[in-house]
């Protein structure tokens, strides 16, 4: 009777096994369907950083002299944020712990990256704070805060281009709420949500020339990430939890100004509209996009839903970094 209970319950946990199986390969394979059009034109590029160590991915850039990739994360046990070094062409990554200025772990939510200079820049919740790239590079698996650059938007991500930082602000309704002054409706009738401010950078000094930013970009909700194309183009990332992400690309030539502004610290801003307009493309892939790298025709983009906050990204393709090329 016991040896027939025992074939019993090992035949219920046998099939339970497989329907499990079943699932998780029909889930990863219907994934793959419902992104059909991303997938049939990205390859995987190189394994996500610190997989299975608490390790949230967050920003992500390209350091072009040096021939490797930065990304940054916050820990989701409360640890000291990191930065991991990725050589280019190989998965053999590092990493570095961040601390303050006193010593103690630095535990900042790191949405954003890039490096000018002799700094690395990392978005902050009062603007960017900087590390210096030697400190973070030399070998002892620490760097440490050096100063902050206060912004007028609290920004979410960032990116430098031709000596020029670009932080926008994330928003969400009733979560991640922006200013009033931030909600635009568009010259095409969008209802814009957020901001990007653009500060002058120094090269001599790594450093803004200014508090205050030149220019401001009106765009819309869950923007997550941003990068130029070499084709006069702005790519802007959107996600929010387990919906689609989107690859917004806008026609640079195409934004319009219409005299708007936004006063900051005494000066009247003016404000651009990123909207359907001078929306060119809108590629839709995986959700929980970040950060994101452009680089010969190539979009490489950094999620984060293989972490151990989210997990399911284990079941479908969120272990890698995809390149997806631009038609």
């Amino acid at each position: 009777m016991k040896n027939k209970i025992f074939k019993w319950v090992l035949r219920i946990l046998i099939a339970l096994v497989i329907l499990v199986l079943f699932a998780l390969a029909a889930f990863s394979l219907g994934e793959r369907l419902t992104f059909l059009s991303f997938y049939s034109n990205a390859e995987a590029y190189q394994k996500m950083p610190g997989i299975f160590t608490g390790y949230t991915h967050q920003g992500y850039t390209l350091v072009k002299d040096k021939n490797m990739r930065l990304a940054c994360g916050y820990m989701s046990n409360d640890e000291a944020s990191r930065i991991y070094i990725m050589p280019e062409g190989s998965n053999d990554y590092t990493f570095v712990e961040l601390k303050n200025a006193d010593g103690s772990d630095y535990t900042g939510h790191t949405g954003g990256i890039d490096v000018y200079g002799k700094y690395v820049y990392i978005t902050a919740e009062t603007g960017c704070d900087l590390f210096l790239f030697d400190d973070v590079m030399d070998g002892d698996g620490v760097a440490t805060l050096t100063r902050n650059i206060p912004t007028f938007n609290d920004p979410a991500y960032c990116e430098i281009k031709d000596d020029v930082l670009y932080v926008g602000t994330f928003y969400h309704a009733g979560t991640y709420e922006t200013p009033a002054s931030y909600h635009m409706t568009t010259p095409a009738g969008d209802k814009n949500t957020a901001i990007i401010t653009a500060y002058d950078l120094d090269p001599a000094t790594g450093l803004p020339k200014s508090d205050t930013p030149f220019c401001i970009y009106s765009t819309t909700s869950f923007v997550q990430g941003m990068t130029f194309t070499d084709d006069q183009r702005i790519i802007l990332a959107t996600s929010y939890g387990l919906s689609k992400s989107h690859l917004l690309i806008y026609d640079i030539d195409k934004i319009y100004t219409s005299g708007t502004t936004l006063e900051v610290n005494g000066v009247n801003v003016p404000v651009m509209y990123l909207d359907s307009d001078c929306l060119a493309e809108d590629i839709i892939a995986p959700p929980m996009a970040e950060e994101i790298i452009y680089e010969d025709g190539t979009i490489y983009i950094m999620n984060e839903s293989a972490s151990n906050k989210y997990v399911f990204g284990h079941l479908t393709s969120g272990r890698r970094v995809y390149g997806y090329k631009l038609k």
